[in-house]
């Protein structure tokens, strides 16, 4: 995109200072500037996560960077308002927002015309949609008919694209349809419209509401990265006047949960009491007055007031949600809730759906679960119920406040120093995939035997010239572990356990699945037998109560596991490595381009039909590509036969649709590695035979599977791969060069 240097409209901050988005921002603007019909994009957030600033970027930039389509932002409201009054506000900000592009005067925007007056200074081009546009809402709104006015107020972004002038429609706030019956109907209008395809919809929302578009693209927007967000955060302390320093900037970052928005209501009430954000005391005082009383309690207090008007029910919801009343986390039948808001059935369930719209609450299973992990949430609704019970003043609560934020403030920034030097455990996992690799990447004994003290350009040599005996699995979902057994994060933390469910061999079976449970754990010294004995029990319980039966328990020290450790994990079918062994296994995961060796010199990919002439015209290819690179002759004789074989096998068997062979030689300095792969059933799949062929039947029995075995004695490294539609057969040869050469 183009380098930012506009003023703002809708935007809160200058397009300059807009950082951390430019994906988004680009995907949105090109949506918006696609000239073929299109459904609409769902863009969909938690609250907090900045939805709406970017919506509003996207805004501002498509109305200075482009002059051919009139860009339209509308915040739906969560309000019942007057008859047809949301419909009104629609139609008048689209003609607003249109009159003022085509003028090329967003000062239009802020002094806001009335219909009439929107008549008279539209653009020439445009009198006359826009006159027509007017004229029908004004002769709904006379009839009182409020299908006729919703129709010609929603139907005015379709009528100036029919004039031939187009048009965006960016809707925030879809959401509001779950609070109040105007905006259902609004939104159930707007989907209808936006299904049509005429005009671009953009449609902003909550991740948990379900606006009903199946067929429409979406955007999922998440929190900024916390680099990102700090970053962010110190501009808003510096526009604000507030001194602040780098750790107490990481301190409200992590703490406010990278919602921007209340940043920067910190810095403004810092700047108001008159503070700085430069210690923890201060920040801790300013925030305490924000939950007391500022404009973090008060927008807190909004979102309860919506979902809850009625002052019984939301004593009772406080109550519920405030983490303090119970020790650990606190969950709850629907059915218990139910008891306790006295609510019907149909009521109860519009409550509960929009503490989940605004993540007050998860549901899972019939049971609702606070979230006690947001320490903002968590310390509004104490602070609340603790004052509505008036057992104690506010002044002593609010102190007692200051100083508890304070205890926890050090746990904070060592939570967060933790997930710095977290290894990534899903990451890694996720890159699992069916690969061979060295025991000594996984396994802290073999590697310690080995390896212990080597420089690492030592020891990756080794490595790669040691036997590949540990088969990894092909990974096709990752979570943390806390996110499936609970209790496990509060041990070792949500971003320092994981598990990881696959397929060993990658043959999609049940007796094929598997499912690897991860944990980082700490130990200053290599861990010991008692540590060893500790996390294992733990992990397995992550596994038995998910209901997982193959799994295999992986465990990560920073130095490792000591020998009687590592004599426990193996007897217990474990895995224990050190972080220095991760760094190398995460090479051997890296594609196989990235790991070849400094001798490589050529590649070449050859595709053949299946049929016999083609396979002895690629033999013959090989053969003089072996003859170019001195290949010796006994080897050469051995690695045609390999491939003749592997065609075969291809060939006959795979019932392959497009009956194509892909072949693919590399020409290494010590070695020749050969893939041949093919598209069909995969060999795993194919009935072999029960007993080895007789001997007058050997050459029809290689050719239906036996033929593996003389490849595996031809070649020196043979690995099979199963892909998701067909097979891969890799074959190394090793080159001796004190053979005679071809």
């Amino acid at each position: 995109m183009d380098e930012p240097g506009y003023p703002k409209i809708m935007a809160d901050c200058a397009a300059a200072d807009f950082v951390g988005r430019p994906t988004e921002l680009e995907r949105l603007t090109s949506f918006a500037l696609g000239m073929e019909e299109h459904d609409p994009l769902v863009v969909a957030a938690p609250p907090g996560a900045g939805l709406s600033e970017l919506l509003r970027q996207a805004y501002d930039y498509l109305f200075y960077r482009q002059v051919s389509l009139i860009p339209f932002y509308f915040v739906m409201s969560p309000e019942n308002g007057s008859y047809g009054h949301n419909a009104v506000r629609f139609v008048h900000q689209f003609l607003v927002q249109a009159v003022a592009f085509r003028r090329r005067d967003p000062t239009i925007i802020a002094w806001r015309p009335d219909l009439l007056e929107l008549s008279e200074i539209a653009a020439p081009a445009d009198g006359h949609w826009v006159d027509r546009t007017v004229h029908s809402v004004l002769n709904a709104q006379q009839a009182e008919n409020s299908e006729a006015l919703l129709a010609a107020c929603l139907g005015a972004p379709a009528r100036a694209s029919a004039a031939g002038v187009r048009c965006c429609v960016m809707i925030d706030d879809c959401h509001a349809a779950a609070y109040s019956d105007q905006a259902r109907q609004m939104v159930a209008g707007i989907k209808e419209l936006s299904s049509t395809g005429s005009v671009p919809y953009i449609l902003g929302t909550r991740r948990r509401f379900e606006i009903g578009l199946p067929a429409a693209a979406r955007m999922n927007i998440g929190f900024l990265p916390f680099d990102k967000a700090a970053a962010v955060g110190e501009r808003i302390a510096k526009a604000s006047e507030v001194v602040i320093n780098d750790e107490c900037r990481d301190l409200i970052t992590n703490q406010i949960g990278r919602r921007l928005g209340f940043f920067n209501y910190l810095c403004r009430s810092a700047k108001e009491i008159g503070t700085g954000l430069d210690s923890f005391p201060n920040v801790q005082r300013v925030y305490a007055h924000e939950i007391f009383g500022g404009r973090i309690r008060r927008e807190l207090d909004a979102v309860l007031d919506r979902i809850a008007d009625d002052r019984d029910i939301q004593k009772n919801l406080v109550s519920l949600l405030d983490p303090s009343t119970s020790s650990g986390a606190k969950q709850l039948s629907l059915g218990s809730w139910l008891r306790t808001t006295a609510l019907g059935e149909a009521p109860f369930a519009n409550l509960v759906e929009h503490l989940n719209i605004e993540e007050f609450v998860s549901l899972s299973d019939g049971r609702i679960q606070p979230n006690a992990s947001d320490h903002v949430l968590a310390d509004y609704f104490t602070m609340r119920s603790r004052l509505e019970t008036g057992s104690e003043s506010r002044g002593a609560l609010f102190g007692k406040a200051v100083t508890g934020y304070l205890k926890r403030a050090p746990l904070i920034m060592a939570g967060h120093y933790r997930k710095l030097a977290a290894l990534g455990l899903r990451e890694l996992l996720t890159n699992f995939s069916l690969q061979q690799v060295p025991r000594a990447t996984l396994d802290h004994g073999v590697f310690a035997k080995h390896y212990k003290g080597l420089p690492d350009d030592e020891i990756m040599t080794g490595l790669r010239a040691d036997e590949p005996e540990v088969h990894l699995p092909q990974i096709v979902y990752t979570a943390n572990a806390a996110d499936l057994y609970d209790p496990i994060g509060g041990l070792a933390g949500s971003d320092r356990s994981a598990v990881a469910l696959g397929f060993q061999e990658g043959l999609y079976s049940d007796e094929d699945e598997i499912v690897w449970v991860a944990a980082e754990i700490d130990s200053k010294l290599e861990a010991s037998k008692e540590t060893a004995d500790f996390w294992c029990d733990r992990l397995e319980m992550v596994a038995l109560m998910c209901g997982f039966a193959n799994y295999k328990i992986w465990m990560i020290a920073p130095e490792g596991f000591n020998d009687e450790a590592m004599a426990l994990l193996r007897e217990r079918g474990a895995f224990g490595s050190s972080r220095g062994q991760v760094a190398f296994l995460r090479r051997f995961l890296q594609p196989d381009d990235e790991l070849r060796a400094p001798g490589t010199l050529e590649e070449y990919e050859v595709v053949i039909p299946m049929d016999e002439d083609s396979e002895m015209i690629a033999a013959n290819a090989l053969e003089d590509i072996a003859r170019r690179h001195n290949v010796p002759g006994k080897a050469i004789n051995q690695i045609k036969t390999a491939l003749l074989e592997a065609s075969i096998n291809a060939s006959e068997h795979s019932l392959s649709p497009d009956r194509r062979i892909r072949q693919k030689f590399r020409i290494e300095e010590d070695r020749i590695v050969i893939n041949v792969s093919n598209r069909g059933i995969r060999l795993t799949d194919r009935k072999m035979p029960a007993e080895p062929p007789g001997e007058g039947d050997a050459d029809r029995s290689i050719r239906r599977g036996w033929g593996l075995k003389l490849i595996e004695k031809l070649m020196d490294e043979v690995k099979i791969e199963h892909t998701d539609d067909g097979t891969s057969i890799l074959m190394t040869k090793f080159l001796h060069h004190d053979e005679v050469p071809a």
